[in-house]
């Protein structure tokens, strides 16, 4: 019976890669059970690992600005293939998990950082940048990023803007040319781990700033600033499915540079040759942190699912926490199974026990189905 593994990650808990081992070992001595990995991502923290995972090429680290810039640097990591293909993630030098929880300031936070990240990578020869979007401190609408690539943003007096959400309303001109060559040579592949668009009641300002600190004023404040944006870069990027990805990082960098926008999960899992590992494959079992909904709305995991009864291959998930407005056999599951029920929160983020309790439930899950066959 071969067995295809392809775990997200457990956020705050577990990586894809670490579940994805944890899940492999658990079935060593088997017999007749085979297993292939896939570690999975769509887009958001993690998705350079896991592309990394699938290419030749090195790790680098710089020094960049945190999020909020009287935080200390962060040590920042991304992916130069050998091709010359840089891969980088928005959290590596922009992300929420780089600010204490009591810390948090959207209006002020900026992914400056991260578009040093990319100028490095351009210094080193790279022309091409694949993008995670997701796990966000900011909703700058990629100001940010565009001022480390060379932009300036200026108010209708003409003053420098910092970077930031609390500038978006204020933009009165964009001076574009200090924009080096390299940059307007470089294109961009940009993963979203969502689907909403840049303003609205499923804009970036709406549904995400709460999560990173917004009070409901600032809320409002970030939806004029995104309705500002989108007036400058035009209804069909604004409008398009994703540009609210990471505090509408992909607005503005759509408007000035080379850029094509891609839902992640599908990107991450064709690159992984996922397809060509479900071939014969008799059974998936996949998972995530959180089951729920949203899972289906561009997440790793459902695309997975989706793959797997596209081909008539069972499928179970194993994940920390089911919602309970999930019916397994609805979305094409034979069982779902959840490992962290009735723990507090510090015994389900504890990433040994997690990775056990998965171990265990995979052993468990397989076992049954070979002895159904």
């Amino acid at each position: 019976m071969k067995v295809v593994l392809a775990f997200d990650k457990f956020k705050g808990s577990a990586t894809a890669q670490q579940l994805n081992e944890a899940a492999q070992e658990s079935l060593r001595g088997l017999d007749c059970v085979t297993t292939a990995t896939v570690p999975i991502a769509d887009g958001g923290d993690g998705t350079t690992t896991v592309l990394a995972s699938s290419c030749q090429g090195q790790w680098t680290a710089i020094n960049a600005p945190a999020p909020l810039l009287h935080l200390n640097p962060v040590n920042a990591s991304y992916f130069i293939t050998d091709d010359g293909t840089a891969l980088i993630e928005t959290a590596a030098a922009s992300g929420l998990a780089l600010i204490p929880p009591d810390s948090r300031d959207v209006m002020r936070a900026t992914t400056l950082g991260t578009g040093l990240l990319m100028r490095d990578a351009m210094e080193r020869g790279c022309r091409h940048i694949v993008l995670g979007l997701g796990g966000s401190a900011t909703c700058d609408a990629g100001m940010g990023i565009l001022s480390a690539l060379g932009t300036e943003f200026l108010d209708h007096e003409g003053h420098y803007l910092f970077p930031s959400g609390a500038s978006l309303e204020h933009i009165g001109h964009i001076e574009t040319h200090g924009i080096p060559q390299e940059v307007h040579d470089t294109s961009f592949t940009l993963l979203t781990d969502v689907d909403n668009p840049l303003c609205g009641p499923r804009g970036t300002a709406a549904v995400y700033a709460p999560q990173k600190g917004a009070s409901p004023q600032q809320v409002e404040q970030l939806e004029r600033g995104m309705q500002h944006v989108a007036a400058i870069v035009g209804h069909d990027i604004a409008c398009m499915a994703g540009c609210g990805a990471a505090g509408g990082i992909p607005a503005l960098m759509m408007h000035l540079l080379s850029c094509e926008l891609l839902p992640g999960a599908p990107y991450v899992l064709e690159h992984s040759g996922l397809p060509d590992i479900l071939t014969d494959a008799d059974l998936v079992i996949t998972g995530e942190g959180r089951l729920d909904r949203q899972t289906f709305m561009g997440k790793a995991p459902g695309h997975v699912i989706n793959m797997a009864r596209e081909r008539c291959i069972p499928v179970i998930a194993i994940c920390g926490a089911i919602t309970p407005d999930i019916s397994p056999s609805t979305i094409g599951l034979i069982a779902a199974i959840a490992v962290s029920d009735g723990l507090s929160i510090e015994q389900a983020m504890d990433t040994a026990g997690t990775l056990m309790r998965v171990g265990a439930a995979v052993r468990q899950a397989v076992t049954k189905v070979a002895d159904s066959l």
